[in-house]
């Protein structure tokens, strides 16, 4: 099936655009929570999903591997066999901090704001 040239435009123009582009790469389901737990320090992987009780195996390690993939997260090898490995944040992970921040405090804020409105509504 082929694209119509508009939505050909629209996907190149959303592929240049600096905001799609960040939205885009900390979207998932998981990738925020996966985050929050490595800004304490590195996490093997069971560590990170018995801190994410609802997260399955597979969709854990599809997003480890995507954080990967973008430069967001490094993965160091067991430093002994049977050992598990360590995911940590990179420098270029870290510098998402402080945009998440903002976007939990906005959210925080929207959530209040949704349940004042909700509450009037009533």
């Amino acid at each position: 099936m082929e694209k119509s040239p508009k939505s050909s435009v629209a996907g190149r123009e959303r592929d240049r655009c600096p905001l799609y582009t960040a939205l885009r790469t900390i979207n998932g389901r998981w990738k925020p929570m996966i985050f929050q737990r490595l800004d304490g320090g590195g996490l093997g992987f069971g560590q990170l999903r018995r801190s994410m009780p609802g997260v399955t195996a597979k969709v854990l390690r599809q997003q480890l591997r995507q954080l990967e993939s973008e430069g967001l997260i490094s993965r160091s090898p067991a430093p002994k066999p049977g050992l598990p490995g360590r995911y940590d944040l990179t420098p270029h992970g870290r510098t998402l901090g402080p945009v998440l921040e903002a976007i939990w405090t906005w959210g925080v804020a929207h959530m209040a704001r949704t349940k004042r409105a909700a509450a009037a509504d009533s």
